[in-house]
């Protein structure tokens, strides 16, 4: 069996830091200080730096069960991301996931991903631990990112938001203050996540009432019919 690692790391506090099991939040004034030789785990994810590094608020990183996805593209289920971006880093990145969140993607196909500030998936070769179900890639340069996923190996595999273009969806405005609109043809179901996967609202109305929900990005999935092909939007709530 499988034991989830235990949370090593070197705190410095200015003011207070929650810190729950599938988020990590930061307040404002706030920092997280990783000493080098250690890492911080959040709940299945490891950032390990080559040297001091410094998480410096307002930053939150969440988990969420819902995979990326980009025609007939996916990731697997854990997704990570983070409010901020995380500039600069150097060191280790050690994903963690169990046989159930691998979306029928076979071990071995196996790439870690990471999001940048331009909404775009870049793929990294790593090391893939099948008896330990885990996939690091250690980062010689320094990179940033805001999200974290696995998905299949292929060199020419790129996940990204699927554009209205490439859907005939379009969804708007993004971002919004109030509600969305769903520009479509097609008979559809949306059903609307937040980043801890949890279903807030489900519908089949083109237009969706966001008002009372508060300020947070959601995953929008819009499945249409009658090849239930599903669509995935970022949106934006301010």
């Amino acid at each position: 069996m499988r034991m989830k690692n235990l949370l090593f790391f070197y705190v410095a506090l200015i003011s207070p830091l929650f810190l729950f099991s599938q988020i990590l939040t930061v307040n404002s004034g706030s920092s997280v200080s990783i000493a080098s030789g250690s890492s911080i785990a959040l709940d299945g994810l490891d950032i390990a730096p080559s040297g001091s590094y410094n998480i410096i608020g307002i930053q939150e990183v969440s988990r969420s069960n819902i995979a990326v996805t980009a025609g007939d593209r996916r990731s697997v289920l854990p997704v990570y991301n983070c409010s901020t971006l995380l500039s600069g880093f150097i060191g280790t990145v050690r994903f963690d996931y169990t046989e159930g969140e691998l979306n029928n993607i076979s071990e071995s196909d196996l790439v870690l991903y990471l999001q940048g500030d331009d909404d775009r998936w870049t793929s990294f070769v790593g090391t893939v631990d099948e008896s330990g179900n885990t996939i690091s890639y250690t980062f010689n340069d320094a990179v940033s990112f805001k999200a974290v996923t696995a998905s299949f190996g292929d060199a020419n595999l790129t996940v990204e938001d699927v554009s209205p273009i490439e859907s005939n969806i379009i969804v708007y405005p993004n971002p919004t203050a109030d509600f969305i609109i769903i520009r479509t043809d097609a008979i559809f179901q949306a059903e609307l996540f937040d980043l801890m996967g949890r279903k807030v609202k489900a519908t089949n109305q083109k237009k969706i009432d966001l008002n009372g929900m508060g300020s947070q990005t959601f995953i929008l999935k819009v499945t249409t019919k009658p090849n239930n092909i599903i669509t995935s939007f970022k949106i934006i709530k301010q």
